[in-house]
């Protein structure tokens, strides 16, 4: 098949869809990628080796000025993807605002039409194109009463049988400078970092003691002023970025955001967790995300407007010294996994 696909704005929308990607190519379809022009996309997808279109379509964020330009660039759009897609055979989209005017094309040439969504929440994008669509791939349970469409799946996130994958490995941490046989604590706030919780983790960093170490990813744009902040020591150490699920699964607690591509990392891992989820997404999905976690008590939760230092540093001292609450956490974590996501993706696509 000649296949599309629309995927752009996040890391969460972005590498759920070069995995499925991937492992449509290795089956022998051809996959195309459309996209904005002035988003992370343009660089990630075809720095992965994808065929890539660029369209040039404004967010919907901002007054009423904005939400006229951006109406306008969608049109402008839509009238582009029905030139690009003639000759396709279908379109899969991930979501965020650049997946509407081309899933919308598709539907009108007749292409087999599929939209995947990796939140709990089910973002507006995808609440726009539902039921217009041939199928609807979602994540959690929480989506079957979210979408209407007949077609409905809940097969999860492509990124979780690549994260099935990852076996835990000490010499991962011993490139780090750290000790494979004390607990460990890895803390990211996703790709980019968050401003508003290192105020915090600085407090929590003063209170520790070694008693365990961490490693801290402070994201590129926040990597200077935590170094120039945060004491390196044999216990503490402060990264811009980390080899991703390869050091998650050597660690013994993750602090993170609840972003959907790091919650199906960590239920395919069955990792235990504190979450902290951004209050600056649309809808308030990050929090959606953990809450479908806390409620089958696969993870702590925090909400950033209650987060401090020493809440924190209290919550961390009781988990990571509780070996059975921390298998209990991994083991519920891993239930809410899916393995064969995107063998499971592969069929039903195929199948359509």
């Amino acid at each position: 098949m000649k296949i599309v696909m629309a995927a752009g704005g996040t890391g969460g929308h972005i590498y759920p869809a070069l995995t499925l990607a991937e492992a449509l190519q290795k089956r022998g379809h051809s996959v195309t990628f459309l996209g904005s022009n002035d988003r992370m996309e343009k660089d990630v997808i075809p720095g992965s080796g994808f065929e890539y279109i660029g369209m040039n379509v404004l967010t919907t964020r901002g007054g009423i000025l904005q939400k006229v330009r951006s109406v306008l660039s969608m049109v402008t759009a839509y009238r582009e993807c029905r030139r690009i897609l003639k000759g396709y055979d279908m379109a899969i989209g991930f979501g965020n605002y650049i997946s509407i005017p081309v899933m919308l094309a598709a539907r009108s040439l007749h292409l087999k039409t599929v939209i995947h969504e990796q939140n709990s929440f089910v973002g507006r994008a995808n609440r726009l194109l539902d039921q217009k669509m041939d199928l609807v791939i979602g994540s959690y349970d929480e989506n079957r009463t979210q979408f209407r469409n007949p077609n409905l799946r809940i097969l999860g996130n492509p990124q979780s049988s690549k994260a099935y994958l990852v076996k835990k490995d000490p010499d991962v941490l011993k490139q780090m400078g750290l000790d494979p046989s004390k607990k460990t604590v890895v803390i990211f706030m996703g790709s980019l970092g968050s401003s508003s919780v290192n105020e915090k983790l600085i407090d929590y960093f003063r209170l520790t003691d070694g008693s365990y170490q961490i490693v801290y990813a402070t994201g590129p744009s926040h990597f200077e002023k935590m170094r120039s902040l945060v004491d390196d020591s044999d216990y503490l150490k402060v990264f811009e970025r980390i080899d991703g699920v390869r050091v998650m699964k050597n660690a013994d607690l993750l602090i993170c955001r609840a972003g959907a591509t790091t919650l199906s990392e960590i239920c395919a891992m069955g990792m235990p967790s504190i979450l902290i989820p951004s209050p600056f997404v649309p809808n308030n999905h990050q929090y959606f995300n953990g809450k479908a976690l806390v409620d089958r008590d696969a993870a702590v939760m925090i909400e950033e407007k209650d987060l401090s230092g020493k809440l924190l540093y209290d919550t961390v001292e009781t988990l990571i010294h509780d070996g059975n609450r921390l298998a209990v956490l991994a083991e519920n974590a891993r239930s809410m996994g899916n393995s064969n996501v995107l063998d499971d993706m592969i069929e039903a696509i195929e199948q359509l």
